[in-house]
């Protein structure tokens, strides 16, 4: 049961910084101070692009899965139908870059 606490004192400046920091990990100020001051992991919560690029890589390895499972059956004609699908795809988001 967690019914211990500690408090301290910030200038406005660090306080800002400090809300700042837990913002972008989406944690609690609990949570964060916790993790922090054991020295335990502090990821970064995934931006919108982010995200969308994390999306995209997902579809991608269902492609490659895909494409990997027809080498396996020995379909020369899906594999490269699949091939060149994943291709315009990968080519599409690329053109965003642009």
């Amino acid at each position: 049961m967690k019914n211990k606490e500690f408090r301290f004192r910030v200038s406005p400046l660090e306080h800002q910084i400090i809300k700042n920091k837990i913002s972008k990990t989406g944690l609690s100020i609990s949570e964060f101070t916790r993790r922090l001051a054991l020295g335990l992991e502090l990821k970064n919560k995934l931006t919108d692009d982010e995200m969308i690029c994390y999306k995209n890589l997902s579809k991608y390895t269902d492609n490659f899965r895909r494409i990997s499972n027809l080498f396996k059956l020995g379909d020369v004609t899906g594999l490269k139908n699949e091939t060149l699908e994943t291709s315009r795809i990968v080519k599409k988001h690329l053109e965003k870059f642009r």
